[in-house]
């Protein structure tokens, strides 16, 4: 299945998102950039992630450091409540 890719020069101008900001969370490993043809892409499921980080970082005032610990602590909660939604699961059978 083909994935929809967007140019990052794009979502920067209709997020008004500095484009070295977009570079910044790609050095920390909080998002993918894929380069086709000279050309800087994100996946659509990259863009959300941007969209969130981009509130944070302007309207929070979080700088990508800050970006990144929220974004790990958010993964851990999601995953504590994954394992328990099994136990429970695994608890009524």
């Amino acid at each position: 299945m083909e994935k929809t890719l967007f140019r990052v020069i794009d979502i920067c101008r209709t997020n008004n998102i500095e484009q070295a900001f977009i570079q910044e969370l790609h050095s920390n490993g909080l998002i993918e950039i894929i380069v086709q043809e000279e050309q800087e892409y994100l996946e659509e499921e990259q863009v959300l992630h941007v969209e969130r980080y981009s509130t944070w970082h302007y309207e929070l005032e979080l700088n990508v450091q800050g970006i990144e610990v929220v974004h790990n602590l958010i993964e851990k909660i999601e995953d504590l409540q994954r394992e328990l939604r099994y136990l429970r699961a695994d608890k009524d059978i």
